[in-house]
């Protein structure tokens, strides 16, 4: 079965997440903030070649600290994830975000899609590709 780590502080974003994914046919785990977080992709590296069983992992960006998300995304990135890395967050809802983003996210930590929490407080998961 499939597999996505699910990373946000607020309770109603991440229900819809793992709503959203386990229509999917994904198996969901959820961390409540970015040490957390780190602590289950870490723990899911198989010992024999190291790799995450995760296969998505999807984070907010504020949760510990206004930028907690994206360092831990980051160091996720740069450990070696090959799998599909998303970023969820208020900030795509601001006019300009979202634009910007797609030029620095892949480069920063190999980010796949956006998806903007408007649509996705009401239950609308919106994945926006970033093209690189």
């Amino acid at each position: 079965m499939k597999k996505v780590l699910i990373v946000d502080d607020n309770d109603r974003y991440a229900d819809n997440l793992k709503a959203y994914y386990s229509k999917q046919g994904y198996s969901c785990t959820r961390a409540y903030n970015a040490k957390e977080g780190w602590n289950l992709y870490s723990n899911s590296k198989t010992k024999s070649d190291g790799i995450s069983d995760f296969e998505t992992i999807v984070t907010d960006i504020t949760m510990e600290t206004q930028t907690s998300g994206l360092w831990m995304i980051r160091k996720i990135h740069k450990d070696g994830f090959k799998g599909t890395k998303i970023i969820a967050t208020t900030g795509f809802d601001v006019i300009g975000v979202m634009w910007f983003s797609k030029f620095i996210l892949p480069w920063f930590a190999g980010i796949s899609f956006m998806i903007p929490k408007v649509p996705l407080k009401n239950g609308e998961v919106v994945l926006v590709p970033i093209q690189s």
